[in-house]
């Protein structure tokens, strides 16, 4: 039966977006801790290399702007892929030092991974993280003109991805949408339950807030998408039936849309061992996101 977040109480609301809450592999008061270590680890390594061509803490909008991390791969072309990779952390945690860790994986394919990183709540408000990572896909945009862009987010920032694909490029000097396909992972794509859950304690989500920037209420905006876009949606077995529920709704307003949308839930994966497999060449998720980004024609 279909819970509405009215019907039950604030506790059983904060336990059904706690991510953490429903990994068994580790204590919730573990797994989190545990899930920025493994992240920053792998990431630290990617800046570390000898042989990667990296571009660190770039100010994406000008001086004393946020910053995104660039990492190259051998022999990079000019039309050469990038992988646009935006972070989660309910957009209060973590940053472009967690955001790196599929660099040598994805570089390894001859694909260049742009990691964004964006101002976090209480600090920032949600309409300036969802300004500031538009203005990170203009400067890759126009950074590499010649490539296919990847738009990809994990949690809060597979919502911001999506919001992206929500966005009227032309409003900020794009002359068409700059995405050949996006990779959602356990996003968030309705944020009415979030302005009723602690997460919303730092968030501070006015009511425009949540109407603007809630994807599945604006997928109508989607109608400047390109033909043969992809969206690829996954999600961990071990997560929220929230997530879930959310999930498939997003791909439910999807589907009368002129578009190619997979939905893949990996099997023995929790909300966090999700993205922590993409270090790893051979991972599941790996193979996914790449097949999708071979499949996506060039137009």
């Amino acid at each position: 039966p279909l819970i509405t977040m009215t019907s039950i109480s604030r506790e059983e609301r904060d336990y059904l977006y706690s991510p953490s809450k429903w990994s068994r592999r580790l204590p919730s008061d573990e797994v989190v801790a545990v899930h920025a270590r493994k992240l920053m680890e792998a990431t630290l390594k990617a800046q570390t290399k000898c042989h990667v061509r990296r571009e660190l803490n770039v100010e994406y909008a000008g001086p004393g702007s946020q910053t995104l991390d660039i990492y190259y791969p051998d022999g990079d072309r000019e039309s050469s892929d990038v992988f646009i990779y935006i972070h989660g952390g309910y957009w209060q945690f973590m940053g472009t030092e967690h955001s790196g860790f599929m660099a040598l994986p994805f570089n390894a394919h001859g694909i260049i991974v742009a990691a964004v990183g964006y101002d976090l709540a209480p600090k920032a408000t949600m309409t300036l993280i969802v300004g500031q990572c538009r203005q990170a896909c203009v400067y890759l945009r126009l950074k590499f003109p010649k490539s296919r862009l990847f738009v990809c987010g994990h949690s809060a920032g597979a919502h911001l991805a999506a919001c992206l694909l929500a966005t009227d490029w032309s409003h900020y000097g794009l002359g068409g949408f700059p995405f050949s396909g996006a990779i959602l992972l356990s996003g968030i794509y309705d944020l009415t339950p979030i302005q009723q859950t602690y997460v919303n304690d730092a968030l501070q989500l006015t009511d425009e807030e949540v109407m603007t920037f809630s994807p599945i209420k604006t997928v109508k905006q989607l109608s400047a998408l390109p033909t043969h876009f992809s969206v690829l949606l996954a999600i961990g077995e071990q997560e929220s039936p929230e997530f879930k529920r959310q999930m498939a709704e997003y791909r439910k307003e999807l589907q009368p849309l002129d578009l190619s949308c997979s939905l893949h839930e990996l099997m023995g994966d929790d909300h966090f061992s999700l993205t922590e497999q993409m270090e790893s060449d051979n991972s599941a998720l790996n193979k996914l996101i790449l097949d999708a980004m071979n499949s996506s024609p060039r137009l």
